[in-house]
């Protein structure tokens, strides 16, 4: 899938000619604000696709104009393009975010928006008790610490005479899934017209049906790093699932029960807080979507 327009092929040109040599202004220029270590401690990167600090703390710069431009671009939100370039931009170490494993993607945005606007981040939320809306602030350097149980990816799915490595999905993958989906969810909206037949209906929704089976199927694909059998490691794509769409269902069964694992022991991210109006205590979860997340601080 091409990722890329024509605007942001100029911008990327436009970035690489705005780093001058020389230049007597380039200690004005920005500097890291925030160091960060990844949830993924820099663990399942393709080769190339970042270069690790010694000490696993990653340098955090701020937006720049042209970032924050970036990021208004419908196209390059819908894409992903826009998150791609500005965490390139905003954090050096990084040379491809499109395979940043999706663990890290949560700290590596938090982390931008604190270098680029500070700690505190304004947020509202409806008191389940009075219904009066709260607004406050929050400090976002409490999600910077949230770890990620590393050890169920570490250890292997045994199934028989095999056994599965899993690994973190990477942005690529869950941002093409994303776009699917999305596809999908618009299909159904326009199938649910009234007018069209009724034996189209079933067929459209037949298709709908296939495409997110194969969806769920692609994703447990995408997590298999390999499968090792008689001490030999099993990598090559196509061989991987050819096996999982041809396998007992217990094998299936298994890879998705310890994905599930996963997700649960991510910890939550919450906002403890009080109502100013009735007293009540409450906890929100704080939920974000990476297209206007940034969008909160103007």
């Amino acid at each position: 899938m091409n990722n890329e327009n024509p605007n942001q092929e100029q911008m990327k040109d436009f970035l690489a000619q705005s780093k001058p040599t020389g230049n007597p202004l380039q200690q004005y220029m920005r500097t890291p604000q925030i160091y960060v270590t990844l949830p993924s401690q820099g663990k399942y990167w393709k080769s190339g696709s970042i270069e690790m600090p010694i000490n696993g703390e990653v340098p955090i710069l701020s937006m720049t104009s042209l970032d924050e431009l970036v990021l208004k671009s419908p196209d390059a939100l819908m894409n992903g393009q826009a998150v791609v370039d500005v965490i390139q931009h905003c954090v050096p170490c990084i040379k491809d975010a499109w395979e940043m494993p999706v663990i890290d993607l949560d700290t590596i945005l938090i982390a931008i928006r604190i270098a680029t606007y500070g700690e505190n981040m304004e947020y509202s939320s409806n008191c389940p008790e009075c219904k009066e809306l709260n607004e406050y602030e929050i400090d976002l350097k409490n999600f910077l610490e949230l770890k990620v149980n590393l050890t169920l990816f570490d250890t292997p799915v045994v199934w028989n005479d095999l056994s599965f490595k899993l690994k973190p999905q990477i942005y690529r993958y869950v941002n093409n899934n994303n776009l699917e989906i999305f596809e999908q969810q618009r299909i159904v909206t326009v199938v649910e017209d009234q007018t069209i037949d009724a034996e189209l209906k079933v067929q459209r929704f037949n298709e709908i049906f296939k495409k997110m089976t194969e969806l769920t199927m692609r994703n447990v694909n995408d997590s298999i790093e390999y499968i090792e059998v008689g001490g030999e490691k099993v990598t090559n794509r196509l061989h991987i699932n050819e096996f999982i769409a041809n396998s007992d269902v217990k094998v299936f069964s298994d890879i998705q029960s310890r994905q599930t694992e996963i997700d649960v022991s991510v910890p939550e991210k919450e906002v403890k807080t009080v109502c100013p109006d009735c007293q009540h205590k409450y906890t929100i979860p704080f939920t974000f979507d990476h297209s206007n997340f940034f969008a909160l601080a103007s």
